[in-house]
């Protein structure tokens, strides 16, 4: 009876240890940042392994963007003024500023808390990252989809993506596909390479 039940517990940590929390393969997102009013647009193609942020200009004209294409481990951010700089990042060091794009949470996320929406905390050492987010499920599927991020950074040289000693929220609304799936067609072939962490 004992070997049994071991044999069940063990069954149910794999299956624990096994089952990852990833958002759907093709998604939109508005996103509003806590810290200042703010939207912003996100569309994210994992088939593809690229995501599309577009920082919306207050005219409505030359929006800023950025494609993070996590199969060519490389970051382009075009500027309102027509200028783009790409940035090469990969996973090696750990960086949890690589893994944030990423389809499912990393390995070390850590489940604080379990209800409506899950909340995970991440920290990295090596870009002195450090991550809430709140998954929830979505119903019908398999997937989860963000709901609340927070986000802190200690500082560390090369983060680039959270000023020093801020901390802020980002809210986010998903819908499932994508409206425009020529969308990820930017040309960034006049992009030049920018110094690393910006």
């Amino acid at each position: 009876m004992k070997s049994i039940v071991t044999a069940v517990f063990l069954l149910l940590a794999s299956e624990a240890l096994c089952a990852q929390i990833c958002q759907p393969p093709k998604a939109e997102t508005v996103f509003y940042r806590t810290h200042k009013m703010e939207d912003l647009y996100m569309a994210q193609d994992f088939d593809q392994g690229k995501i599309l942020i577009v920082f919306k200009s207050s005219t409505g004209q030359n929006d800023e963007w950025s494609i993070v294409d996590l199969n060519a481990e490389r970051t382009y951010m075009h500027s309102a003024d027509g200028s783009c700089q790409y940035v090469n990042h990969g996973p090696s060091g750990g960086k949890l500023g690589y893994e944030l794009f990423q389809q499912c949470l990393p390995a070390h996320a850590k489940l604080e808390r379990s209800g409506d929406v899950d909340l995970y905390s991440m920290q990295s050492q090596s870009d002195g990252l450090e991550w809430l987010v709140a998954m929830k499920p979505i119903p019908d599927t398999e997937y989860y989809s963000m709901y609340f991020s927070r986000f802190f950074s200690k500082g560390v040289a090369g983060v680039g993506v959270v000023p020093v000693l801020d901390t802020f929220g980002v809210v986010y609304k998903h819908t499932l596909g994508l409206s425009d799936p020529t969308i990820f067609d930017k040309d960034v072939s006049a992009c030049v390479e920018g110094p690393n962490g910006q």
